[in-house]
């Protein structure tokens, strides 16, 4: 190998050592490209360590771009430990009072009918139901299903500001709490926020759906979307939010979410995806999310559960126990 060729080797290595561990501790991942990416840690990771091995395994190139593959090595390294800490619960306290509110979050790209809806929703026990992309006529089925198998629901809905998108619905048990009305929240997917008629016994709900960032041009929206959501849990005493929040916890609106924590990662599942469906767990982007209050709320447990009807996302499921 010749000098020159020698420095670009080098080159390159360092150049690829650089990007992987960068994303390992995203200051970027607020812009287009490196949102997307980052979103899919486990992929990035697994694909660095492939190509590694692929070089190594070929004696021709091994001398010649052992630097490269060293650089792909630790960069998966990075990204492996970053998985890893988020495989590791967190908010190990000691046992609350022993009343739990079970929240069901499940994107439902409008193709789950409301039977499998119901069924899954009473399966879990669910007392909090947000179903992004879900038409109105659909929660309202939903509801009416659940409460003739002896489940009544409140229902709530917001309509979205897309003719491709349905809105966002929430349906609420009665044990938690009466909800007379909602407001909805300015982002285009449709979200919405529910008071308590009764603040002092039962919290507010959040179910949300900003926009996702697909496109340069979508990018202000989406920053400004997931900063809303963020900003109304650390704002909010006692909220529970849920849904489709289209960012990962290394994306600007979860990165800091002051008291707020999010579920998953409180239960050492943060590292587990949910979009798409059509993946396994452990490579999916981790796109769907319950944050809650961590002042008012522990979390005892969350799931991804297994694929559900014709939807792109899995379901997410949170039992929360209150303080």
């Amino acid at each position: 190998m010749t000098a020159a060729a020698r420095v670009l080797v080098w080159t390159v290595a360092v150049a690829v050592l650089g990007v992987l561990v960068a994303l390992a501790v995203p200051v970027a991942s607020g812009t287009y490209l490196v949102a997307q990416v980052v979103s899919f840690r486990a992929v990035l990771g697994l694909g660095s360590a492939v190509l590694a091995v692929a070089l190594l395994a070929v004696p021709a190139t091994r001398r010649r771009l052992l630097p490269l593959a060293v650089a792909l090595i630790v960069g998966a390294a990075a990204q492996g430990a970053v998985l890893a800490a988020r495989s590791t619960p967190q908010h190990a306290d000691a046992a609350g009072s022993g009343d739990q509110v079970v929240v069901l979050s499940f994107n439902t790209l409008s193709t789950v009918d409301p039977a499998v809806l119901a069924d899954l929703a009473l399966e879990h026990h669910a007392d909090v139901v947000v179903l992004p992309e879900t038409s109105g006529y659909t929660a309202r089925m939903t509801a009416k299903r659940m409460a003739a198998a002896g489940q009544p629901m409140q229902r709530l809905t917001a309509a979205g500001h897309s003719s491709f998108v349905a809105g966002t619905a929430l349906l609420v048990s009665e044990r938690v709490g009466t909800y007379p009305a909602s407001v909805s929240l300015p982002t285009r997917l449709g979200s919405l926020r529910a008071d308590p008629g009764d603040p002092a016994g039962s919290p507010v709900i959040v179910a949300a759906h900003p926009i996702a960032p697909i496109s340069r041009g979508a990018m202000p929206t989406w920053r400004t979307e997931t900063a809303l959501v963020a900003d109304l849990c650390g704002s909010t005493p006692g909220v529970i939010v849920a849904g489709d929040l289209n960012s990962t916890l290394d994306h600007p609106g979860l990165q800091d979410l002051g008291p707020c924590i999010d579920a998953a990662r409180a239960s050492g599942a943060a590292a587990l995806g949910t979009w798409p469906a059509s993946a396994p767990r452990f490579l999916a982007a981790p796109i769907d999310h319950v944050l809650v209050d961590g002042r008012a709320w522990r979390v005892v447990g969350f799931q991804v559960l297994e694929r559900t009807g014709g939807s792109d996302h899995r379901p997410i499921l949170a039992t929360l126990e209150r303080r």
